[in-house]
This record gives structure tokens, sequence and C-alpha cells, in this order.
């Protein structure tokens, strides 16, 4: 493959870059505002790197309550390795303003694999599956 095409590839095609590959779960309560709060859960982003280590994306919209809902946008902390060989992502920031107030956040991604490239054995089935060019579909909608 010619190099300036191997930068375009989707992370995750190379073996050297599919470590990057994987996401977090998260599950939290946003902090009281107005007498209530907002259930925020949801996957993040997948990881991008981020000097020796990596980051992902939370963008979010909480629960709905009281006729209202705030977004939630922000960019992890960097992989905290965990005892069991797995690795977590600290999180915190404040939600948009919304029915006249905000609400603060502060919590810790589920757990993630061991993303040490010394340490992984990948197999085939750890990559994303492709994503061919879509066909014009026919017949009417």
């Amino acid at each position: 493959m010619p190099e300036n095409e191997a930068h375009r590839r989707p992370p995750g095609e190379d073996r050297e870059d599919r470590h990057m590959v994987h996401v977090h779960v998260f599950d939290t309560l946003a902090l009281v505002a107005e007498d209530h709060q907002h259930i925020i859960q949801g996957v993040t982003g997948p990881a991008r790197a981020a000097g020796q280590s990596h980051v992902h994306r939370i963008r979010v919209r909480t629960s709905y309550y009281d006729g209202h809902w705030h977004w939630f946008d922000i960019i992890t902390g960097p992989a905290v390795e965990t005892m069991d060989g797995g690795h977590v992502h600290p999180y915190e920031g404040e939600t948009s303003y919304d029915d006249g107030h905000s609400h603060d956040v502060a919590d810790t991604t589920a757990q993630g694999p061991d993303c040490r490239e010394e340490d992984e054995d990948f197999d085939e089935m750890t990559l994303p599956p492709s994503n061919p060019k879509s066909k014009p579909k026919s017949g009417k909608r």
C-alpha cells in the first residue's frame, strides 16, 4: 500500500494500531442541581492516542427529567492501570446549561482491556468489521 494511503485507514485495520480499538461503558449520576439529578450512561468513543497513553470522548445526552435534559461532552483522562491488568479512565466536567442550570459530573469508566503493546496477543476477532462502501439500494422507499 502506498505510504500516503496508510494514514487514511481507520484504526484497527493494521495490526500495529488495533490495540487502540476499544471502548468503555460508563454509568453515573450527575450531581444534584435544582433539587434533582440526571442519569448519564453510555459507551465512550474509540480510544485516541494521547501522549504515552490514550483517552476517549464521551458525548451523550442525560436522562430526561422535569421537562429537560442536558448534553455531556468531554474527553476522559488518560488510562489508569488496574491491579487485575485492565485500565479505567477518570472523567469530569459539566453538563450543558439547560432549564436554568447545569450539573457537575465526576466518575470513572468501567474497566477496559490491558493496552500495553508488549503484552498484547490479539486474534482476528478483535478487529472491527470492515465497512465496505455502501451499495445503492434498489427499489422504492
